[in-house]
């Protein structure tokens, strides 16, 4: 007779590890990212960050032998907030008896498991990414009595399209009043179509719905309060690691405006892509910082496509190899020699400078099945259903960002 138990060995030992391998292929700029355990335990880690060196060095003239003045360090602490992101699947007790005769219930857990991992990786690409909120696109416009609507700015960038390009048909989501402590206005209403940047949904648009307002994965923003490094689900991304400026918090608890030591470079002209433009902000972000420089670009198809026809011209193009099988373009300019990556939900005219040695996902638990209360495949309680869901609790983060930067103007004519 098979048992449970056996079938929960079955999605440790051998979907844990497929999980694993899929984040990596769907999401390049999280396969290149460290992974840190060490030292992380919980709800919050802290990182001391020095924002200054003593001053108590200098010459002295002739005849003059008192020593400079003792000085310090400056020092302060990172707060880096960990965040909890799931996967579930679910099997009814009807269908593992329907399946019987296919070669096993087994299969039934593997096509859903396999679902689920694909989504589970698109999304924490999208995270990755993005800007620690949770924002899928914002409302186009105001709208009322409908079950559908429009969106724009997609991951809440300005400008980024295509602006539905994280909403997919089954999600279930909540939307959020921006004008009113960004209280819930729907509450896990669920996407059953999109076309453009229209979406359809089961339920009725409220005549409380605003340009601007927020769309999320459900429960991802608290209702009725402003969003806060502790208050978000979902983990912080690159987008608002490398900025020059805080959005609603304070990044990782140090207030940049004060703190210039933590404002990564940023330059929004609109201009054309060159190998000039490029080399500028490597040597802007070199003028800006003691760390290590940036050793790999990340930028959309057709930023990395122009950049190919103005190498072709001069010197044979050459290719670079990641982690996780990825690969980029080789750019070589003055002193400087790195990887050009590309991704597809990169935002649109955007060109991220990356600093990997300084950037880090810090994890209390690594991506494991939850084993608690009857092994990894559970009966759930009063019903013919049978459940299993993995988790994994960490959070990006960066120790230096000054050492990064970006631009975000990017044309290629």
């Amino acid at each position: 007779m098979q048992e449970f138990q056996y079938l929960g060995d079955i999605l440790k030992e051998f979907f844990a590890p497929a999980i694993v391998n899929q984040v990596y292929k769907k999401a390049p700029l999280w396969a290149q990212v460290q992974k840190r355990e060490k030292g992380v335990y919980g709800k919050s880690i802290y990182i001391p960050v020095q924002t200054a060196f003593t001053e108590a060095v200098g010459a002295r003239y002739a005849n003059n032998y008192a020593l400079p003045a003792a000085g310090r360090n400056v020092y302060t602490h990172a707060t880096i907030y960990l965040k909890r992101i799931y996967g579930r699947i679910a099997v009814d007790g009807f269908s593992i008896e329907a399946a019987k005769n296919k070669g096993g219930w087994v299969d039934i857990i593997s096509a859903e498991t396999k679902g689920v991992t694909n989504a589970f990786a698109i999304d924490v690409d999208r995270q990755s990414l993005g800007q620690g909120l949770g924002v899928l696109a914002l409302f186009k416009s105001g709208t009322s009595g409908n079950s559908y609507f429009d969106v724009k700015d997609a991951g809440g960038i300005t400008g980024d399209t295509p602006a539905a390009k994280f909403l997919r048909v089954g999600m279930v989501l909540d939307t959020h009043d921006v004008s009113n402590s960004y209280t819930r206005i729907h509450d896990g209403v669920t996407v059953t179509g999109i076309s453009g940047d229209t979406v359809t949904i089961d339920s009725t648009v409220g005549d409380t719905i605003a340009a601007g307002d927020y769309i999320t994965r459900s429960r991802v923003l608290v209702s009725g309060s402003t969003p806060a490094a502790v208050s978000v689900g979902e983990m912080m991304g690159i987008d608002r690691i490398i900025s020059s400026a805080d959005g609603l918090w304070d990044f990782e608890g140090i207030d940049r405006a004060t703190e210039t030591t933590w404002q990564a470079y940023e330059d929004d002209t609109s201009q054309v892509l060159s190998e000039n433009v490029i080399q500028e902000a490597l040597d802007a972000i070199e003028n800006r910082t003691d760390a290590n420089a940036p050793d790999l670009i990340l930028t959309t198809f057709d930023l990395r496509n122009k950049l190919i026809s103005l190498i072709r011209t001069d010197r044979q193009i050459t290719t670079m190899d990641l982690k996780a099988g990825w690969k980029a373009i080789r750019y070589i300019g003055g002193n400087v020699d790195l990887p050009i990556m590309t991704h597809k939900n990169c935002p649109a005219k955007y060109m991220y400078f990356i600093s990997l040695p300084h950037l880090y996902f810090y994890t209390l638990k690594n991506l494991v099945w939850d084993e608690k209360g009857g092994g990894v495949l559970k009966p759930v309680a009063g019903q013919d259903v049978y459940e299993a869901w993995f988790k994994l609790y960490g959070n990006l983060a960066t120790d230096c960002p000054n050492s990064m930067g970006k631009l975000t103007g990017l044309t290629t004519a």
